[in-house]
């Protein structure tokens, strides 16, 4: 392929002016100050952080541009996250095999362990949804939550480079990696609820993907965990694996099952 050729494949720079913004009125912007400083993240003007706190049903409901929400920061926020955990684990833990990083990650950037983070700090009550969301229960949604903070991940490292990303990373989840290495992370959990369903029930649940949409850079998947013909609960993530995971988590929290034992994990 000719030099000239590949250039006509990319895409010319965008000014600053073709980003899209709107109107912060003073009560939000208030409210993104104080998230700011409850994360001791740069604000900058509040647009990125506005942006990644902003689900696409509050975009929908109210009929503005269909761009303006949080995917593509959390499409961002994802990558700068495991960039951040891969090289903190690479340089603490000089002995980790390449197994051993992407179980370390697999575990530390979960659906799961992020959407306890930001339940942690209130991330919930700052984002911005639409009413058939907030009815639904988007607040507290453990795909959503995890979402969210991706973005704000993504938002902190435009607004203030990747130093103050790590910061914020490292912040919420190097003593997670720290509990991996001790051994001393839950184990996940389809192992516990098929743990549960052998001892009790002599069976085990099956795990089926009965939806999937998006893009293909951005797919979302949603996983029913069945038992017996019945399904129990469903989960949705950016892949299969973690849809059936979150599905698993559901159908623990309706059966109660204790989740309290740890496991270990050899790196």
């Amino acid at each position: 392929m000719s030099l000239s050729l590949f250039k006509n494949l990319i895409p010319k720079k965008k000014s600053d002016a073709s980003r899209i913004e709107v109107a912060l009125e003073k009560s939000r912007l208030d409210q993104l100050k104080q998230f700011s400083k409850k994360l001791q993240v740069p604000l900058g003007d509040g647009q990125l952080l506005n942006e990644a706190l902003t689900h696409k049903s509050y975009t929908h409901e109210r009929k503005m541009n269909p761009s303006y929400n949080n995917e593509k920061l959390e499409f961002l926020g994802d990558s700068v996250l495991g960039l951040v955990i891969s090289q903190h684990v690479f340089e603490t833990y000089p002995g980790v095999t390449e197994g051993g990083l992407s179980k370390v990650k697999s575990v530390v950037v979960s659906a799961q362990v992020l959407s306890e983070k930001a339940a942690g700090f209130g991330l919930g009550d700052f984002i911005l949804l639409g009413k058939g969301e907030e009815k639904s229960g988007g607040r507290v949604r453990t795909s959503l939550l995890a979402d969210a903070l991706e973005a704000v991940i993504g938002a902190v490292y435009l607004v203030g480079g990747l130093s103050e990303a790590r910061k914020l990373v490292l912040s919420l989840l190097k003593d997670d990696v720290g509990k991996v290495f001790s051994g001393r992370i839950e184990k996940d959990h389809k192992t516990l609820l098929q743990e549960y369903f052998q001892k009790t029930q002599k069976t085990a649940p099956r795990y089926e993907v009965v939806r999937e949409w998006g893009p293909d850079h951005n797919r979302n998947f949603e996983a029913a965990c069945i038992i017996g013909g019945k399904t129990l609960a469903t989960g949705t993530g950016k892949n299969k694996k973690e849809a059936e995971q979150l599905a698993a988590q559901e159908a623990i929290r309706k059966l109660k099952i204790q989740v309290s034992t740890p496991s270990d994990h050899k790196i």
